[in-house]
């Protein structure tokens, strides 16, 4: 009898310890594309605001950048994709998504900062970094503030200059509804006749920000300009674009592209988020470029 209670308490304590933290909680973003792995949703307190991320996968550190109307749930397809040679993680930015929500500070530059300390609570040096819309302008910045923090860079979607989506800022908040703004922007990224429940996923995130967050946001990206300034860049770089992207234009891809020595550029038959209408190439193409040398 004592045997068996002895085996009985060993297989309780064992159930105990590899059951996940609170803080380690899966979250149902869905599945990894081996199908055996979901991303861990966990937190961290940076610059004084909890950001909450997603993370899985061993290797090499890949850290994906969301874009103004988007979250960090765009991308758990992509995150446990090319383990186990890189690890994935997405970041949800101030204000959107399971992140802190402070009164302010919603700034390509600050943003650019919370993922520098970000990294720094991860222990990490030199990902290899993802951005997308705004996040790759948000990446922008960080290349030329902290070039000795990345490995290499993956712009998507993106501008060197002002990127403005909406011509009525401070109203947005106040005398116009976020919600609307926020949905007219999503739905006005793809090509017309696109099936609605393409986007869908990305609607039903709209309720994770708020008004100050899309205004403040917006206004910063309206007021972005590095251009002239990326030759600055000496890693290794794709910058990713959609044809039929009347914002982020194939145009100012190239003009991405000519600054950056040595960068990449791929162009998809889409608009905006050809990570949605064709993620298959996307994962491919973003594969492809991982597997190069990176220094």
């Amino acid at each position: 009898m004592t045997i068996v209670i002895s085996l009985l308490l060993a297989l309780i304590f064992n159930t105990m310890a590899c059951a996940p933290r609170a803080s380690d909680r899966m979250d149902a973003v869905g599945a990894a594309t081996d199908g055996t792995h979901t991303p861990l949703r966990r937190s961290a307190v940076v610059n004084g605001v909890q950001l909450s991320y997603l993370d899985t996968g061993t290797g090499q550190p890949v850290i994906f950048v969301h874009g103004v109307v988007t979250t960090s749930n765009i991308f758990p397809a992509y995150l446990n994709a090319y383990s186990p040679k890189f690890r994935g993680i997405a970041v949800d930015l101030r204000g959107y998504g399971d992140s802190d929500k402070p009164p302010t500070g919603f700034t390509i530059k600050n943003f650019s900062e919370d993922l520098i300390a970000l990294a720094d609570h991860l222990n990490i040096g030199r990902p290899v970094w993802v951005g997308v819309s705004m996040g790759g302008m948000i990446l922008q910045q960080l290349a030329l503030d902290h070039p000795d923090r990345v490995r290499a860079l993956v712009l998507v979607s993106t501008t060197d200059g002002a990127m403005i989506l909406d011509k009525d800022l401070p109203s947005i908040g106040r005398s116009r509804d976020y919600h609307e703004v926020s949905k007219q922007i999503i739905v006005e990224s793809f090509p017309p006749h696109t099936a609605p429940s393409l986007y869908q996923p990305l609607l039903d995130r709209i309720p994770t920000w708020n008004g100050t967050v899309l205004r403040e946001a917006l206004t910063s990206m309206a007021q972005a300009n590095v251009h002239g300034k990326l030759s600055a860049i000496q890693v290794p770089t794709l910058v990713v674009v959609g044809a039929k992207d009347d914002v982020a234009t194939p145009e100012i891809a190239r003009g991405i592209q000519s600054q950056i020595a040595g960068a990449r550029l791929v162009q998809f038959d889409t608009g905006h988020f050809m990570m949605a209408e064709d993620p298959e190439r996307f994962r491919s193409v973003l594969g492809e470029f991982l597997e190069q040398p990176l220094r």
